[in-house]
Parts: structure tokens; sequence; C-alpha cells
């Protein structure tokens, strides 16, 4: 069971339903939930400036003190009637240093997917790569688009034997116990990886059934022409897969998913929540 569970809060339109999946994931779970504020970087002010232009910056420091006031007051109204014990933190660094530190006191993170067209969500570039590289806590990431009242139900799990998955596969494994189908993904990129030791899947499945997880279910695709991060979203839609669980890094040519690469594909095209761990 996880025993709390971070979401971070924004003036986003998205926030709301960040919120309405963290709460599902409380409740189901008995956790408490913690709301972390972090939006935008406050005004500063500066040596030389003028008189007019530091009340001026006081006034926007004023404003957005209430706007953060509206957004955590909405979110413990939400928590209290979801029967949820909630508490509100506010970071002051930027979006992503603030959910990572806060997010470490924690079991798991919530966060959305960048939605260019949510002009009032925390900007900050690649805030959920960041989030999820420097928080040491699995980070789960919420589409911009699409209606998702369970999670955690159908699960694919990508697994290349990694370190990254291994920590994957036990980061999710409070979810995995209640779900009803787990389908393991295994990819093939060519000889780079036919080359590389591997345990047998007779080994997986038995701690998998050692976790209390339902026994998976093997599904091997080739990548060529196709791409990771593609093939991934591919068998999460064969499979109708809920929640997709995988590692930030992996063999070879994965281990380009640090800032880029399949990380950057996924998170562009993603239609699912996905849990990361790095």
């Amino acid at each position: 069971m996880y025993r709390r569970i971070s979401v971070h809060l924004d003036h986003g339109f998205d926030c709301k339903r960040r919120t309405e999946l963290a709460l599902g994931l409380a409740r189901r779970h008995h956790a408490e939930l913690v709301g972390i504020y972090a939006s935008s970087a406050p005004p500063q002010h500066y040596y030389g400036e003028s008189v007019m232009m530091s009340r001026s910056l006081n006034v926007l420091k004023e404003i957005q003190a209430q706007n953060r006031g509206a957004v955590q007051n909405a979110f413990l109204e939400a928590a209290a009637a979801a029967d949820v014990p909630a508490v509100v933190r506010a970071g002051a660094s930027s979006p992503s240093a603030s959910v990572a530190l806060y997010g470490r006191a924690s079991d798991m993170i919530i966060v959305s997917q960048r939605n260019r067209d949510d002009v009032e969500a925390a900007h900050e570039n690649e805030f959920v790569e960041q989030t999820l590289l420097s928080a040491g806590r699995p980070v789960m990431v919420l589409p911009s688009s699409g209606n998702f009242p369970v999670v955690g139900e159908r699960v694919l799990l990508c697994w290349d034997g990694s370190r990254e998955a291994a920590r994957a596969l036990t980061d999710a494994a409070p979810l995995l116990r209640g779900a009803s189908q787990l389908v393991v993904l295994t990819m093939d990129e060519g000889a780079a990886t036919r080359s590389i030791e591997s345990i047998p899947f007779e080994d997986l499945a038995a701690y998998c059934a050692a976790l209390g997880t339902p026994a998976p279910e093997h599904v091997h695709r080739d990548i060529k022409g196709v791409g990771v991060g593609s093939t991934i979203l591919n068998a999460a839609a064969d499979y109708s897969a809920d929640l997709i669980v995988m590692g930030a890094y992996g063999h070879s040519k994965f281990r380009e998913w640090a800032m880029g690469g399949a990380t950057a594909s996924i998170l562009k095209s993603m239609t699912v929540p996905i849990m990361f761990s790095h």
C-alpha cells in the first residue's frame, strides 16, 4: 500500500483532473495526500529598481499569494469531500525542484503531461523530465487529455532487465497487487540486444508472484521501423492498458531515455498514465 502520495498543484486547468486522480489513488490505498503548490517563480527585487517598480512587484507578489491560497483551499476542500487526509506544501524554488523536494517524503508523485495550451500551468522547460530525474521517487504522469476513472487495473510493464526496470517493478508493486491484468513487454532492437544476457522470464514471473501481482503475460515486440515509444504505446492500446510502468533508462539505445529519445517521444504522445522510475 502507498501511505503518502504527492500531487503537483498549480493554476493550470489540468490541476483538477490531476487532483481527482490523486484522490482516487489515495482512497484506494488509505493514504495521506500532499498537495505541492509549485507554480512559476515569484518576481524578485533587484538593486537599483525604482520605487514604482518595487511597489508593482509587491502587488504582484500579493496577487500570487492570493492565487496560491485559492488553489490550496480548493485542493483541501476536495480532499475533505472525499474523506482523504491532506496537507499542502509550497515551494519557493523552481516548480520541478519544489515538487521533487517535498515529494521525497512520499511514496509517489503525480504530475501532468506538458500542455502548451494550458497557459496557466507551471512554466518550466522539461518540468516532467527534471522532476522524474531528481525526485528519487516514482513519478506518475497524467496525459493532458482523456478520462481515467480507474488507473492500475490493466498494467503494461516495460521490461529490459535493467536496474531501472527492476526498480519500476517494485515501485509499482502496491498498484500491481490490485491489478486484474499484468502484461510484460520486452522489445528487440536487433543484434545489440540479442547478445545481452537476460534472466529467464520464469524468474521474473516468480518474483511477480512473490510480490503478490497477477501472473504476468509475456509479449515480445520488434521495434525495427517502429521505434521504442510507438512500440510501447501500441502495446498499451492492444491490451487496453490503463497504466504503463517503465524505467527512465534501459539498454543500449534505450539509454537515450534520460532527457530525450524514447522518454521525449512517450511524453509527447502518451495516451494513458505512465509511472516512471529512475
